[in-house]
């Protein structure tokens, strides 16, 4: 379903009121209105910042996980019209605009960093950290630390954990 203008206004009017004071409330409103719009959830959010831009051309094209974290201004896109506008530089005749639409899948338990740039058909595998101000193109391993402009892997969520959390469980990988 494609959001009208008025559930966008009292969306995003609800959100501003209450992120400052109460995040997690801030939460549940998104959560709320994106899935009535398309958006899939895979079980619940455990935060989205909102201060987040997802790109409103097909909701049904973002898919995120349980128990996701998505820090603030993150930008997510399913659209490219790039060459659209390049074919113009060489009169590539367009009977309809060039452009690639894609979805963005975050699986269950990833976190993205604030300033990240979701690129479309980026899958972020499950339990992946997506560093602060990484660009992410393609498929993200699970459990990986991906991080840069062009983003990379720079290590393993697990490792990280044991570092931090030396007693945590964590099954043999």
């Amino acid at each position: 379903m494609k959001p009208n203008k008025i559930e966008k206004i009292i969306c995003f009017s609800t959100v501003a009121l209450v992120a400052n004071f109460r995040p997690r409330w801030a939460t549940n409103v998104l959560y709320y209105f994106f899935k009535k719009w398309g958006m899939k959830f895979n079980g619940k959010p455990n935060y989205i910042s909102s201060k987040i831009w997802f790109d409103g051309t097909d909701y049904s094209l973002i898919s995120i996980g349980n128990e996701v974290t998505m820090s603030s201004y993150i930008r997510v896109l399913t659209h490219d019209w790039a060459l659209h506008t390049v074919a113009k530089a060489f009169d590539v005749p367009q009977e309809k605009p060039i452009g690639r639409i894609k979805g963005v899948v975050i699986e269950d338990y990833a976190f993205v960093g604030t300033g990240t740039i979701l690129m479309p058909g980026c899958h972020i595998g499950k339990g992946a950290i997506i560093a602060a101000g990484t660009v992410v193109r393609g498929k993200i391993p699970d459990f990986s630390i991906y991080a840069g402009s062009p983003g990379e892997v720079i290590g393993d969520a697990r490792d990280y954990l044991k570092k931090f959390v030396p007693d945590a469980n964590i099954p043999n990988y």
